[in-house]
C-alpha cells in the first residue's frame, strides 16, 4: 500500500474528500476577516469621522475665531463719551425744594350756642367780609333762660329798694337811741342793739346789690349767647367748607364734630418749606423765594421768606420756613404742591459737576474721570445736591474731565474718546 493510500485510509472523511464533495461542518475554524478587509473598514470610519468634524466643529471654530476678532476690534476701538471740566463756582447756587401752599389764615366756625339751624346764607366759594352772617340759629333754650335772668335781675333790683328803705329806718332809729343814751332815758343795751341792727341792714343792702349785679351779669351772658345765634365771618376771606343744613341740631363747642363753616384768607398765601440743615444757615427773612406750580407752567410767583422756626426738627433735621406770596387773582389754591427756589451762596466756592456724573451703586459713590484718553473711576464725596448739579468735596480736582453720564459697564482703564460738553467740541486720544 502506498503512502497516499495509507493517509486516505486513516482519515474519517477520506471518502468524501476523495470524491470531491465539500462538507461545511468539517471546517474547524470560523470565518476571520482578512487584513485587507480590516484596513478598508478603518479607512471608511476615519473618513466618516473626518466628515463629521468638518461639518460640525470647523464652522464653530471659524465663528468663534470671528467673534474673538470682533471682540478684539471693539476692545481696541475707544468708547465715545461726553465730558465736562469740573469747575468751582462762587456764584449763587439755586436750591429748589418742594413746599405746600396754605392760606394766610384759616378758621373753622363752630356754634357757640345750642340750637337748630334756621337758615344758612353762604356756600363754598363765596367771598365774605368780616362780620358777614354765615348762618342763623334758633336758640329757644337760651331765650327762655334770658327771660328768666331778666326777671331775676328785676327781682333783685326791687330787693335793693326794699333793703335801702329798711336801712334808712334803721339809721333813724339808731340815731335817736344814740342821742338818748347819755341822758339815761334808754339803757346801754338798747343803744347797742339798734346800732347793731343798723350795721346789719347796711350789710343786707350790700348783699342785695351784689345779687343784683350777678343777675345783670347773667342777663348779659345770656344776651351774648343769644347773639351767637348769628354765625359771623371772623375775617375777610372765602368760604371753603359748609356742613350746616336747615333744621340741623347743633351743640356748642369744638368737640361736637366738624365746623359748620370754614373761612380762609387767600389774598396772600404762604408756602411751608422744610430746608435741610446744610442750607438752613443761608435762609434769611426777606430773601426772594420765587415759586412755581405745575398747574401754571411758565409762571413764576414772587415770594419772600416771611419767617422761620429758628430751630431744626429733630426728626428730619430741617428748618421750617414760611414763604409769603401775594395772590390777588386767586391763581394759587390752598393744598397745591409748589417748587420754591432759594439763591444760596456758599462760604467757599463749590466744585460743581452734573448730577448725572455721580454714580451710586455697589461700587460706592463714584465718578468717571478721563485722563490721557483712559477712563478712571474715582470715589467721591457729595457735599451738596442742587438738583441738576452736585457739589463734590473730595475725589476729583478742579479741571478734571468728568464723564457727564457714565455707565456702570465701563471698566477702569478702558481707552475712550471724549466730546466736551462746551459748545466748542474737543476730542482726545
Amino acid at each position: 500500500m502506498s503512502t497516499h493510500e495509507i493517509e486516505t485510509a486513516s482519515s474519517p472523511n477520506a471518502a468524501h474528500v476523495g470524491h470531491g464533495v465539500e462538507d461545511e461542518s468539517f471546517d474547524p475554524a470560523p470565518f476571520r476577516p482578512t487584513r485587507r478587509t480590516l484596513g478598508f473598514t478603518g479607512l471608511t470610519a476615519l473618513a466618516l469621522f473626518a466628515a463629521l468634524v468638518g461639518v460640525g466643529v470647523i464652522p464653530r471654530l471659524r465663528a468663534s475665531h470671528e467673534m474673538d476678532e470682533k471682540t478684539r476690534e471693539l476692545a481696541e476701538t475707544p468708547v465715545q463719551l461726553t465730558v465736562m471740566h469740573a469747575s468751582r463756582s462762587a456764584a449763587p447756587t439755586e436750591l429748589a425744594l418742594p413746599g405746600s401752599v396754605e392760606p394766610l389764615q384759616e378758621a373753622g366756625v363752630y356754634a357757640r350756642a345750642n340750637g337748630y339751624v334756621r337758615d344758612w346764607k353762604v356756600d363754598i366759594g363765596a367771598p365774605v367780609k368780616k362780620g358777614d352772617v354765615l348762618a342763623v340759629l334758633e336758640v329757644p333754650d337760651i331765650e327762655d333762660q334770658l327771660l328768666q335772668g331778666q326777671a331775676t335781675a328785676s327781682q333783685t333790683n326791687a330787693q335793693i329798694l326794699q333793703a335801702q328803705t329798711q336801712l334808712k329806718l334803721a339809721k333813724i332809729t339808731n340815731d335817736r337811741y344814740s342821742s338818748l343814751g347819755p341822758s339815761g332815758v334808754v339803757t346801754k343795751q338798747e343803744v347797742d342793739q339798734y346800732q347793731a341792727g343798723f350795721e346789719a341792714q347796711q350789710a343786707n343792702v350790700a348783699a342785695v346789690q351784689a345779687a343784683h349785679g350777678s343777675a345783670l351779669a347773667n342777663v348779659r351772658r345770656l344776651d351774648d349767647l343769644k347773639g351767637f345765634a348769628n354765625l359771623l365771618a371772623p375775617f375777610d376771606g372765602v368760604v371753603t367748607a359748609r356742613t350746616a343744613e336747615v333744621g340741623q341740631l347743633v351743640t356748642s363747642g369744638t368737640s361736637a364734630g366738624l365746623p359748620l363753616f370754614k373761612v380762609a384768607e387767600v389774598d396772600t398765601v404762604r408756602v411751608f418749606v422744610n430746608v435741610p440743615q446744610l442750607y438752613a444757615g443761608g435762609i434769611t427773612v426777606g430773601m426772594d423765594a420765587p415759586t412755581s406750580v405745575r398747574e401754571k407752567p411758565g409762571r413764576v410767583f414772587a415770594g419772600k421768606v416771611a419767617r422761620t422756626a429758628h430751630e431744626l426738627d429733630t426728626a428730619t433735621r430741617t428748618l421750617l420756613t414760611e414763604v409769603d406770596i401775594p395772590n390777588p387773582d386767586d391763581a394759587l389754591f390752598a393744598g397745591m404742591y409748589g417748587q420754591v427756589s432759594f439763591h444760596m451762596t456758599g462760604a467757599t466756592p463749590f466744585l460743581i459737576v452734573p448730577a448725572t456724573a455721580v454714580l451710586i451703586d455697589a461700587g460706592g459713590t463714584r465718578a468717571a474721570v478721563v485722563k490721557d484718553g483712559v477712563l478712571h473711576w474715582k470715589q467721591v464725596e457729595v457735599e451738596s445736591d442742587f438738583g441738576t448739579q452736585i457739589a463734590i468735596s473730595t475725589g476729583i480736582a478742579e479741571g478734571d474731565l468728568v464723564v457727564v453720564a457714565p455707565s456702570d459697564r465701563l471698566a477702569d482703564g478702558v481707552r475712550v474718546t471724549t466730546t466736551d460738553l462746551a459748545p466748542a467740541a474737543k476730542t482726545g486720544s
